[in-house]
């Protein structure tokens, strides 16, 4: 070969290969996941009796694991127009996953199946009537982590195989078929007769359980048996547990908690006949825009987006949005969603994947912490306390009850305390309510819970109650009247307030009243308890205030009725606390500290103060119960009672535990509270829901530094050394072989 001819060959081969790096040409489209390569360590190999399935494994505390979900940057998206799902189903992209040509098929075809399951049901109604179409958004929360399932099972088992060091070079291998059962197992090692079945989530497959039952009852009886263990992230659920008991096989927490990569959309498609970036059909940057949030969000509540987002901030994907987002609005749309995901999830390959947090009660929902410094003080981290049900039914309700605590939270914020009071009372119907705080959410939960507690009164001394029937019985005076002001503050908050976040440990709410004649006539047209004597009046006081405002206390701090009341009070703590912290430095919330703008937080609900009290005067006028008795001294009717007051959350107290007292009182609440950040965290009876805020788009504020292997400069000039050695080595070979007489002679 001409050596002038070999050099140029080379450079330009050595040229493209760095241009185009190792791993085809730049821009390419991304591959499917591949099988899980495992490397070689250093060292000896693990003690076999530390591995899971050993006699003292030796795990460690739980750990987290990234894995990408191509789709996520489709999160929040509006929903798509018919012409746009006509034009998607003729589009080759509709059959890669993780574009929006793909999702708007797969809306298209649930749609079909619905109807025609419809269609069958309506020409032979037998048995249930199928279910109604879930809205875009609710089917859309269950459609995107499908896609990111294989990524997910195939990142635990790199992070298994990292974590106990389970190297090729010690003889450990991926996906290893065992032939007489027709199963290829995650990781195995065949020197020590381990195989591992690992699962990044609660569930297992049935249908691979067969098999997997079958390979151990062909162990049984053997020298040596091959052992399967399987590993969860998490702990199985009940139903996994009976059916790997009933199946002999022994199962290993590997404990490690999830967090999925927002890729930030695919470059730009120039053939594309949609927008992209903010608001359009490309990349957010993880999260919505700074105006708010778009259109297509769940109806009637907030968007997952927009949880405790201020209007300069972004939401990172993280546990709360998306549980919340994944919660149906009814016990209806939830069972749906719960079977959607079922069959996402078993398209995926994964059925065992297919989980929705169920048995959570998301009418309990408070929030119970924040953090003002995440990411270097440009965001905030929080977390939402929820009970636990006794079942795993279908939870619902998350979204409604988390923008409450969210929208209460900016207007406690945006409002001067002073006007945080209610007053129903009917002497003074033109001092309800704060004209703005009137146009809010919060003011309407203040507003409800007041009449409520009117309510309350009622149903304690019913006389037809054993309770009610005393209370009347041992009430004094000729008219037996009792009349007075009664009304909810804050109680005393207990809260653990240090290392620039707070816990918000216990947010009670206490009752007070006061003896007060009302002017305005009640029921029967009296005006309150006037012509009662004075003593009567302080002694039926004392009766109501030690038998009755106890019952009511405890209603107001759990009853059902008053949930929204105890929410909206725990986020006000919250932002009392950015309050205070504001007064010295800038927060998160700075700029939204007492500028009385509530646009962004208005009321959802159709509701006007003057409905709510008018409500109050009808009841007051006409009494919540009427009840005629013949006694030896006539017919009486019990109607003598006059309640009325309001709600001031103008003030609160807090109770500020100490590091040590918090530590020892509390040792798993402040693990759990951060944990919750990237998946349901649990401590006792409580769930825990955490999320994040940034100043910045979430995939430039926590990208890691683009390494140099990405750029293709790196690899020029990785690769001109290499040239000019090649170059300089050749041309001396050329000359020298030219000058040696043999080279001559040629």
């Amino acid at each position: 070969m001409n050596g002038r001819r070999w050099v140029r060959t080379l450079l330009v081969a050595v040229t493209l290969a760095a241009l185009c790096g190792p791993f085809g040409l730049v821009g390419s489209g991304a591959a499917a996941p591949k099988p899980v390569p495992l490397p070689s360590f250093d060292g000896p190999a693990p003690d076999p009796e530390t591995l899971p399935g050993g006699s003292r494994p030796a795990l460690g505390p739980k750990q987290t694991y990234e894995y990408l979900n191509p789709s996520e940057w489709l999160r929040g998206r509006a929903q798509p127009k018919a012409h746009e799902v006509a034009a998607a189903m003729l589009d080759q992209r509709a059959e890669v996953p993780g574009t929006w040509q793909h999702a708007m098929k797969r809306w298209q075809d649930y749609q079909r199946d619905k109807a025609k399951k419809l269609n069958k049901y309506l020409d032979n109604p037998v048995g249930k009537r199928p279910s109604k179409v879930l809205p875009w958004d609710a089917w859309l929360v269950k459609f995107l982590p499908a896609q990111g399932n294989d990524y997910q099972g195939k990142a635990y088992v790199q992070h298994v195989v990292e974590r106990l060091k389970l190297g090729a070079n010690h003889g450990w291998q991926a996906e290893l078929n065992v032939p007489e059962v027709n199963r290829f197992y995650d990781l195995a090692n065949v020197e020590l007769g381990l195989y591992y079945e690992l699962k990044s989530g609660s569930g297992i497959d049935e249908k691979e359980l067969a098999r997997d039952k079958a390979f151990v009852e062909a162990e049984r009886g053997k020298v040596n048996p091959r052992r399967l263990v399987y590993l969860f992230a998490v702990q199985p659920s009940d139903k996994s547990k009976r059916l790997l008991k009933e199946a002999s096989i022994d199962y290993v927490v590997v404990a490690a908690q999830k967090k999925v990569i927002n890729p930030g959309g695919p470059p730009p498609d120039p053939n594309d006949q949609f927008t992209t970036g903010p608001g359009g059909n490309g990349p957010d940057g993880g999260g919505t825009p700074k105006g708010g949030p778009q259109s297509g969000g769940p109806q009637g509540g907030a968007t997952a987006d927009d949880i405790l987002r201020a209007p300069d901030q972004y939401q990172a994907p993280a546990a709360a949005p998306a549980e919340i987002a994944e919660s149906g609005a009814t016990p209806e749309e939830a069972a749906e969603m719960r079977e959607v995901g079922r069959q996402l999830a078993a398209e995926s390959g994964h059925p065992e994947l297919a989980e929705d947090l169920g048995g959570v009660d998301f009418s309990t929902l408070e929030l119970r912490y924040v953090s003002d410094t995440y990411h270097n003080g440009s965001g905030v981290q929080y977390a939402f306390k929820a009970d636990a049900l006794t079942t795993d039914e279908p939870s619902f309700g998350g979204r409604r009850a988390a923008r409450l605590a969210s929208d209460s939270f900016f207007v406690w914020l945006a409002l001067p305390p002073s006007a945080f009071t209610v007053n129903l009372n009917p002497d003074e119907p033109d001092r309800i309510i704060d004209e703005k705080f009137g146009r809010t959410d919060a003011g309407r939960v203040l507003l409800e819970a007041d009449l409520a507690m009117k309510k309350s009164v009622a149903k304690f001394i019913h006389p037809n109650t054993p309770g009610g029937k005393k209370f009347w019985d041992s009430l004094r005076g000729e008219t037996k009247c009792v009349s007075m002001r009664q009304w909810i503050v804050p109680g005393t908050a207990t809260v653990r307030d240090g290392d620039d976040e707070l816990f918000i440990l216990d947010a009670p709410l206490q009752v007070k009243m006061e003896s007060e004649v009302i002017k305005t006539p009640g029921v029967g047209g009296d005006k309150g308890c006037g012509q009662q004597d004075e003593a009567s009046t302080r002694y039926n006081e004392s009766l109501y205030r030690t038998t009755i405002l106890p019952q009511v206390q405890k209603a107001v701090n759990s009853a059902p009725e008053y949930a929204d009341l105890r929410r909206v009070y725990a986020s006000r703590v919250a932002a009392e606390w950015f309050r205070k912290r504001s007064a010295t430095k800038h927060t998160a919330y700075s700029d939204l500290i007492g500028k009385g703008d509530i646009s962004r937080w208005a009321s959802r609900e159709r509701w006007t103060p003057r409905y709510v009290f008018d409500r109050y005067v009808q009841s007051y006028k006409n009494g919540e119960f009427k009840v005629k008795r013949t006694t030896t001294k006539g017919n009486l009717i019990y109607t003598n009672m006059y309640v009325y007051g309001g709600v001031d959350f103008t003030r609160i107290s807090q109770n500020r535990l100490s590091a040590a007292t918090f530590a020892k009182e509390h040792t798993a609440l402040k693990a759990s509270a951060h944990n919750a950040l990237n998946a349901p965290s649990a401590e006792g009876s409580d769930v825990w829901l955490g999320g994040q805020t940034t100043a910045v788009p979430y995939a430039e504020a926590f990208a890691s530094p683009e390494p140099a292997t990405s750029k293709r400069l790196f690899y020029v000039l990785g690769a001109a050394p290499l040239i000019a050695w090649l170059v300089t080595g050749g041309v001396l070979w050329w000359r020298r072989r030219s000058d040696s007489p043999t080279g001559a002679a040629q």
